[in-house]
């Protein structure tokens, strides 16, 4: 469909006229005025006119936003004058024909009347964005972002938490923290209305989109921004009341009920603490329910006594509460990660990291950051992967933390996307970081390679492996040697067809890790030919098969633990479960329908049972190179623990 101008209808030279050059625009929506006209304090004009003057951002409204703002006040300043009225001088107004309107709601299949606000802003959006104009509409209603998608209108959008926190950027030092701790108050209202709204729409997708506008807000490392003083004394003190420590008289009188209504929150803490990932598969699905019911309680009950009081009070808990509930969205974000549900996961790891972002913990957001890499890597979305590692990345460099992984997951991610450039400036800096010190890069390297086994990317795996190697040759132990072969033969066990051509070209980037000497490089080809010849071997089929049930022993020796390699689930609803064996090679192990709590990274224990052997099918040998597959008798005496993996991540602070 095409979208015209009739009212009025904008050119380059009108933009000009305006005072206007070609920069930022952002279109804003009702809801950005009303988060403002709640929460701004009375410097925030002066702050924002001093950016928009000196930074070339424009702000552009359509006239019915007028109306659904027109008795919207600024309610933290003195007289509390309209927000309308302080904008006006600021924005430029844009009147959208009704048929634009009615054309664009024909488009998406909606009914809509002359006065349908946010249809007029996208219809603006994608006008400004055809002719050329950097737009961004800011909005906190997802479904104008959707709709937007869908129709193929062009326009970016952002929440207006994002919107101040960009701005809070541009500006000069002593306006940045004013604005940066608006953003964060506003970004902790749009959490708590989405959240809210659990129920009503996709939540998952809204927090993805939240968490995707502020990394792409991450170019540089930020510093911690400033706080009003007494905001923050009295943040700090309902921190340490909950930790139970003494404070000042004054504070206890502001605080009143605070820490009494913030205290549930310390149950859920002991519990997270006291959580561990050392338990079968069974036990980690229990463990995870047990710790979101026992969430909602706490959530709920901590909710029903906010809610009578001010905003001014509902704000100071939810933001001395952020530390706690990173700590335990991470816990169920890296349990459902361990239990294979990767959307779940996904999920609880950003609301980690809003909650990160809320307490501005650089070391939190790096750790939320990084598992939603490696979960993006996991579904191979590499685009999305590499902005989330390079995000780590510059968190890491805030905090002089290691930034090894990362740079390796980002140049990966790079290449698999097909930025090329890009790939070779991350492992570059990389290459520089293992030359420091090799000793602990073969460390980094391997704790990566084995990351990534446990995600079911055995390509990516066999090459971070590789490099590994060639730092422990050089660096490392014999005992270390010995772990990475391991590795290796397993990562090559778990190769499929489509892992060979995906990863073609990325053995010549990781190359750039790493140079060894002729000598060298002599003996790592050594160790690798030894690899090989045992990877040959385990692709070779078992000559022995049986059809009548015998001791599981007799394949597998007694107390033998098997790493799963992946799990799939066939057209009769049969689970077939790949696992390696550092003896044995791979097998493959048919379990009957129902509902099997396994994936990637688990360690099986078959237990006392009886099995049969059979010869693989052809294709299945090829896909999973399997040497025999494996009918198990009693499948009750299967036992699956999931990987084990730190629940407790504590944050810098």
């Amino acid at each position: 469909m095409h979208l015209s101008w009739t009212q009025p209808e904008l050119k380059h030279h009108d933009l000009v006229s305006l005072g206007r050059t070609m920069s930022q625009t952002w279109i804003i929506d009702s809801n950005c005025f009303i988060h403002l006209g709640s929460m701004a304090p009375d410097t925030f004009m002066r702050d924002l006119k001093k950016v928009i003057s000196g930074q070339k951002q424009s702000l552009f409204v359509t006239s019915g936003v007028h109306d659904e703002i027109r008795n919207v006040r600024f309610q933290r300043w003195s007289k509390k004058p309209k927000v309308l009225d302080e904008f006006m001088p600021l924005m430029t107004t844009i009147t959208i024909d009704e048929n634009q309107v009615k054309g664009l709601a024909q488009l998406i299949g909606e009914k809509a009347s002359p006065q349908d606000v946010d249809l007029s802003l996208m219809v603006l959006a994608s006008k400004m964005k055809r002719e050329g104009e950097d737009v961004i509409l800011v909005t906190d209603d997802f479904k104008m972002t959707t709709t937007g998608e869908k129709a193929n209108l062009g326009y970016d959008t952002c929440p207006p938490s994002t919107f101040i926190q960009r701005l809070a950027t541009l500006s000069g030092s002593k306006n940045k923290g004013r604005m940066k701790s608006l953003s964060r108050r506003v970004r902790a209202a749009e959490m708590r209305y989405a959240i809210s709204r659990v129920h009503q729409y996709d939540i998952q997708a809204k927090l993805t989109w939240m968490v995707d506008s502020l990394i792409e807000d991450r170019p540089q490392a930020q510093k911690r921004p400033t706080s009003d003083a007494s905001e923050m004394n009295l943040k700090i003190a309902l921190q340490r009341t909950l930790s139970g420590e003494n404070i000042k008289g004054k504070y206890t009188k502001k605080l009143g009920t605070l820490p009494e209504i913030c205290k549930p929150i310390l149950s859920l803490d002991t519990h997270i603490s006291q959580l561990t990932s050392t338990n079968t598969s069974e036990e980690l699905l229990e463990a995870y329910q047990e710790t979101l019911l026992l969430m909602s309680e706490v959530l709920e009950a901590i909710g029903l006594d906010l809610a009578p009081l001010d905003e001014t009070a509902a704000e100071l808990a939810h933001s001395a509460l952020s530390g706690y509930l990173y700590r335990s969205e991470t816990a169920l974000g890296l349990m459902a990660k361990m239990s294979g549900k990767r959307d779940t996961a996904r999920l609880h790891l950003s609301r980690a990291l809003q909650s990160a972002t809320l307490i501005d913990d650089s070391f939190a957001e790096m750790h939320a950051v990084y598992q939603l890499g490696l979960l993006a890597m996991a579904s191979g979305k590499w685009e999305r992967s590499a902005r989330l590692f390079e995000t780590a990345e510059i968190q890491a460099q805030s905090i002089s933390a290691n930034r090894l992984p990362y740079l390796v997951c980002a140049g990966i991610s790079r290449h698999l996307s097909g930025d090329e450039s890009t790939a070779q400036k991350h492992i570059l800096s990389a290459n520089q970081l293992v030359s420091e010190d090799k000793k602990k890069a073969s460390m980094v390297l391997m704790n990566l390679g084995e990351a990534l086994l446990a995600i079911d990317q055995p390509g990516l795996a066999l090459e971070v492996l590789d490099e590994a190697m060639e730092c422990t040759l050089e660096k490392g132990s014999q005992e270390q040697l010995e772990v990475l072969a391991e590795h290796i033969l397993m990562a090559n066990a778990a190769m499929t067809h489509d892992d060979v051509i995906q990863h073609e070209g990325l053995r010549t980037l990781l190359d750039g890790l790493n140079q060894l000497t002729e000598i060298e490089a002599e003996e790592f080809a050594k160790k690798i030919q030894v690899i090989e010849k045992r990877a040959d071997e385990h692709t070779l089929p078992f000559e022995d098969t049986w059809n009548d049930w015998q001791p599981a022993t007799k394949l597998i020796p007694q107390d033998a633990t098997l790493k799963v390699i992946r799990a799939e689930v066939d057209d009769n609803r049969d689970t077939l479960v790949v696992v390696h064996h550092t003896e044995l090679g791979s097998i493959g192990i048919w379990l009957p329908d129902g509902e099997w709590n396994v994936s990637s990274g688990h360690l099986l224990s078959i237990g006392q049972t009886r099995v049969k052997l059979a010869q693989p099918t052809a294709d299945l040998q090829e896909k999973h190179s399997l040497r025999g597959l494996v009918a198990v008798e009693d499948s009750s005496k299967l036992m699956f623990k999931a990987p084990s993996e730190e629940l407790l991540v504590e944050s810098e602070d």
